[in-house]
């Protein structure tokens, strides 16, 4: 009887497992981007109605057990693309999804955006993800920061003016473009992150290419490529809200509005955002708006419009002022020199005032199966500037009317201006004397447009050319005006920087029977960020032009296969220079030399090429080469704030070699890459140097460096819910070659040349040693939390031009700061509000609250002074979607 008893349990055993291994079956597939086929990470999958389901891996694939039927469906959603519903079978195989965003693939062509397993060159990406959950109150710069060989600062700490660094190389050599539209300031190269305020508000995607890349344009970007792609309009209509604040008072509301498709195929997308309140440093104000606006038109399959137009109006206070560790120690890591009370109300010495905005018209036509034209054409209206001290700097910069905490005596500053009104004989003049300080703005306002066209066909599956044009027309106006008077009546201009009418010439500007006006004013609407302007005899001390014309022509021959890719391309370019002075030159009707200079035409050109091999479905390598020879900016090329060429004048080189190897499985994905670039010939200013008590910079030129280093990435998803990633980067990044500097005194004018001992020296303000680590667990369908740790080592601080001129003192390293690390944490939680989706979040930046030097400048072998850190900062967001 007890035998049939187990022989009945045996057989219910072992029928259930039947039963049960019938009823499960495996769901398995690969989900990929419709239009590049690039996986997509963390696509959610399940049997729609059940708890059925997974998280796509590293490789887009995913595989789950379900008890589905052939009559059920499968759900496939994923950030920034239209949901998916399938019918069930076991092999979903390779599922293509589609954008929302209407003209986005159309977008990343011109943008030359890297595709991983094709494009030979070194590029990680920045998620929508990413950029919604780590946002909150950091700038666009600092949502790279994990990635590898690039360093973010926030520099003075006031809004918008951080740096970005890129394998050693400062962001006046990385080229920044948005929606494939390159945004570098055509005079120096760098970018005011205060005039894109609000920018990671419309990102959709990111992504950072090291080195020369593979950008088909005419540009050289020594140090990196950073693209951003901005929200296009969203399929669906819809909308959202977001506020935000942060935990030292200040304020973020977002407002956005997707049409979707319209009635004949229009869209339309909106968005708001303004910010203002506190600053975490003391004395930095913020009053910033953002407005950004997309407008679609499909005429058909092949044709189609979209104009884009975004822009920043913003005030905003500055730390302009390194500090030196003695006052960090005595007033603290906020402490700022540039702001003090007036009459009992804050007044900054250093404001930030700018308006930019960036209007873009694209074409997409599909000229046949195997031809397309791409074509951008833009504009941008800079209006605005920067406030300082100008007259008696020492009682600016110095401790002669300072207060016991450290803040400027602006009552003491304005008792003095009143007490130096008087008859003055000086130079001949009899008006009374003005102010001895005044707050100044230095004026930066433009006008850019440009086109930039693509040419591409594709001769077969493999094998396309693209050929295409970028030109662009730059002015910029330079002046000074007068911001306050603090207490005087006028501000008296001595044309101290002229030609004509200099001190020392016999038509002194101080007899010249009025040909200039002598006492200046303040004109009321001076920051207004729109029309108003201060009239011409009114300006000071300086007032020109830069008018910069460019054109280059590209072209670039890439194959394409399953396992093989390669590019080769090149690009010649045309840049002229004009400088106009109506400050320095009184013109040939006053008797005067012209104020328009010669025109200077500089060539230049870029080659390049690359390949990628897939020696496995795991497994790429990829190398690239390129050389290229740039014109020097603007700055370089006139000299001594006069019409003067410089005379030999030399083009930049660079010259690079990059080597990677790439693997990918569905749990576990790597990159890990070797860099080589030489530089030569560049132009750069030197850290600040006093002279007489003034801050002042060196002009240094023909300067040459060398720069290699290793970078590994990497990323491991553990389950469905865990995801644990990292990041090592070591570098190798030294000035090659002595130099001579040339200094200005402010005080008597005259050019100091120095010799400078730079060759082996450390490149400064860019830790060449960095390690970190990035995680993200999803609890439950409410709730996720994240966290990043980067450490930074072998920081160097800048070299000391005024030190390095002791030949004693060669290859002794500029100061090593400290080695420092920061954590962040967030969590986040989404839900709904009625029939609302809402997603809440708190994020903590440097919550360890680590304290370091962040800048420095070297004196007498140790840390002279610098930017020191932002300590811990909290920001809580709630978003709302409708």
């Amino acid at each position: 009887m007890k035998n049939n008893y187990k022989i009945l349990l045996q057989f219910f055993v072992v029928s259930l497992i039947s039963f049960t291994s019938f009823s499960q079956s495996l769901v398995s597939g690969v989900v990929v981007d419709g239009s590049s086929n690039e996986p997509l990470i963390g696509a959610n999958v399940s049997i729609k109605g059940t708890t059925d389901g997974t998280f796509t891996g590293l490789d887009g694939s995913f595989s789950f057990s379900s008890n589905a039927s052939s009559s059920d469906i499968v759900l496939i959603s994923y950030i920034g693309y239209d949901d998916l519903e399938l019918n069930y079978s076991g092999d979903l195989g390779t599922i293509k999804m589609n954008s929302l965003n209407i003209s986005l693939d159309e977008v990343r062509v011109t943008a030359d955006y890297g595709i991983d397993r094709k494009t030979p060159t070194t590029f990680s990406n920045v998620s929508t993800r990413y950029v919604e959950e780590y946002a909150g109150t950091q700038e666009v710069p600092e949502l790279l920061k994990m990635t590898p060989g690039v360093y973010t600062t926030k520099e003075g700490g006031g809004v918008g003016d951080s740096r970005v660094y890129i394998r050693g190389f400062a962001q006046e050599n990385i080229t920044v473009m948005i929606n494939g539209v390159p945004v570098n300031d055509m005079e120096n190269g760098r970018v005011y992150w205060s005039n894109w305020n609000g920018l990671g508000d419309v990102t959709s995607a990111m992504q950072v290419v090291r080195g020369l890349g593979a950008s088909k344009l005419a540009i050289g970007s020594i140090g990196g490529t950073i693209n951003i792609i901005t929200k296009s309009i969203d399929s669906k209509k819809g909308g959202s809200y977001l506020q935000q604040v942060s935990d030292y008072g200040q304020f973020k509301e977002t407002i956005s509005y997707n049409s979707g498709r319209l009635n004949r195929d229009w869209a339309v997308s909106l968005l708001y955002s303004r910010t203002d309140g506190n600053g975490y440093v003391d004395g930095t104000y913020v009053n910033a708006n953002t407005y950004f606006l997309s407008v679609t038109k499909e005429f058909n399959e092949n044709n189609s419009l979209v104009l884009t137009a975004i822009g920043a109006p913003q005030k905003h206070g500055q730390r302009d002022q390194y500090l030196t560790p003695a006052e960090v120690d005595q007033y603290g890591h906020k402490y700022n020199r540039d702001w003090g009370y007036l009459d009992g109300e804050e007044l900054s010495g250093r404001n930030n005032y700018y308006h930019k905005p960036h209007i873009v018209l694209n074409h997409y036509y599909n000229m046949n199966e195997n031809t397309s034209l791409n074509t951008s054409v833009y504009a941008s209206y800079g209006k605005g500037g920067g406030s300082g001290p100008l007259g008696s700097y020492g009682r600016y910069y110095g401790d002669q009317d300072r207060t016991s905490d450290g803040l400027i005596n602006w009552d003491a500053v304005v008792d003095d201006n009143v007490a130096n009104q008087g008859n003055s004989g000086s130079y001949g003049l009899s008006a009374t004397k003005g102010s001895s300080l005044i707050l100044r703005n230095s004026v930066n306002n433009h006008k850019w447009y440009g086109v930039l066209t693509n040419l591409e066909h594709e001769f077969n599956d493999n094998l396309s050319l693209t050929v295409g044009l970028d030109a662009r027309t730059y002015t910029g106006e330079h002046f000074r005006e007068v911001r306050n008077l603090l207490g005087g009546s006028h501000w008296l201009e001595l044309y101290k920087y002229t030609v004509d009418y200099s001190r020392n010439s016999e038509k002194s500007s101080y007899g010249d029977g009025g040909i200039r006006d002598h006492l200046k004013y303040v004109n009321e609407n001076s920051t207004s960020l729109f029309f108003d302007k201060t009239p011409e005899n009114q300006r000071i001390a300086y007032d020109n032009d830069g008018i910069h014309r460019y054109a280059g022509l590209h072209g670039q021959l890439e194959y394409s296969d399953d396992k093989f890719s390669a590019f080769a391309g090149g690009s010649v370019s045309r840049t002229q220079y004009v400088r106009v002075d109506r400050m320095n030159y009184a013109g040939v009707e006053n008797g005067g030399k012209d104020q328009t200079s010669e025109k200077v035409n500089i060539t230049g050109h870029n080659v390049k090429a690359g390949f990628n091999f897939n020696f496995s479905e795991m497994s790429n390598i990829y190398l690239n080469a390129g050389s290229f020879s740039r014109a020097p900016f603007f700055g370089f090329v006139f000299t001594n704030y006069q019409n003067v060429v410089v005379d030999p004048l030399e083009n930049e080189k660079a010259r690079s070699l990059e080597f990677g190897y790439g693997f990918k499985s569905n749990k576990f994905a790597a990159k890990i890459n070797a860099y080589y670039t030489k530089w030569m010939d560049k132009g750069l200013l030197s850290p600040r140097v006093t002279i007489n008590g003034v801050a002042t910079r060196s002009a240094i030129r023909n300067q040459n460096a060398l720069h290699k280093g290793v970078e590994l990435e990497w990323n491991t998803k553990f389950n469905p819910k865990l995801d644990i990633g990292g990041m090592i980067s070591l570098g190798d990044w030294r000035w090659a070659n002595d130099v001579q500097g040339e200094i200005r005194s402010d005080g008597d004018l005259d050019i100091i040349t120095v010799d400078i001992y730079s060759a082996n020296l450390y490149v400064g303000n860019h830790p060449q040693s960095q390690i970190g680590f990035t995680g993200r667990y999803q609890i439950n369908k409410v709730l996720d939390v994240g966290g990043q740790y980067l450490y930074n080592a072998k920081l160097y601080s800048d070299y000391d031009v005024s030190d390095r001129d002791d030949k004693n003192l060669a290859n002794s390293q500029p100061y090593q700061m400290d080695n420092y690390g920061v954590l962040d944490l967030r969590v986040g939680a989404r839900f709904k509000l009625g029939n609302i989706g809402a997603y809440a979040q708190v994020q903590g930046y440097n919550i360890l609250d680590e304290i370091y030097w962040a800048r420095g400048i070297e004196s007498g072998g140790s840390l002279g002074e610098g930017f020191p850190s932002w300590g811990r900062t909290l920001n809580f967001s709630l978003k709302l979607n409708f």
